[in-house]
């Protein structure tokens, strides 16, 4: 259990580092402290409380309540989600940014090439299956669903404002045309947005 804890622990740092130093190198004019996501809602907060509590339940008197296979396939989560959130920041430069714009800047720009030419949400893509991997790394069988369901949840609701949001942004009809050659991501979500 304690490469478990490490290893999530190094997701974690990487995580919140990687928020940080991509921004400054890639978008460094909104480049702070909260560039870090950290402190970023009460609710990232109270989950991770949560996984935490329910791993060291599971240190105390479940020990052996442990998959090898649950964990690896924690790791390739966190590494595939890691690596296309970072590669949307990065795809994105000066385009991306924490928090959805609702004013276009002077070099704000659709972004539809690199991993965007695929998915049109990357880097909530990469988030997603980054938050479920954490839990999956740490064999947290009731943070592992709730993670899934508050970040699908999380996600329905941002990624509908944004594409409100980028519609109006990109009114040409630019915007819709990308959106119907391009995949969401996160499974079912698709299905629910175009119900709506």
């Amino acid at each position: 259990m304690a490469l478990q804890w490490t290893a999530y622990v190094v997701a974690l740092c990487t995580f919140h580092l990687g928020e940080f130093f991509t921004t400054a190198v890639f978008n460094p004019s909104v480049t702070s402290a909260d560039s870090f996501m950290v402190n970023h809602s009460k609710h990232y907060t109270a989950a991770a409380l949560i996984s935490w509590v329910e791993f060291f339940i599971r240190l105390v008197f479940f020990r052996s309540q442990n998959s090898a296979r649950v964990f690896s396939t924690g790791i390739l989560f966190v590494i595939g989600g890691q690596l296309c959130r970072s590669w949307a920041m990065v795809t994105c430069g000066e385009s991306f940014n924490h928090y959805i714009q609702r004013d276009k800047k002077d070099n704000h720009i659709l972004v539809t090439h690199g991993i965007y030419g695929i998915l049109r949400h990357p880097s909530y893509v990469g988030f997603y299956y980054w938050a479920v991997g954490t839990q999956l790394i740490l064999c947290n069988p009731l943070s592992i669903i709730l993670y899934g369901v508050a970040a699908w949840t999380f996600f329905r609701y941002r990624i509908a404002y944004e594409e409100h949001t980028l519609r109006n942004l990109f009114p040409d009809g630019a915007y819709d045309a990308y959106a119907a050659r391009t995949y969401i991501g996160i499974p079912f979500l698709a299905l629910v947005l175009r119900s709506r």
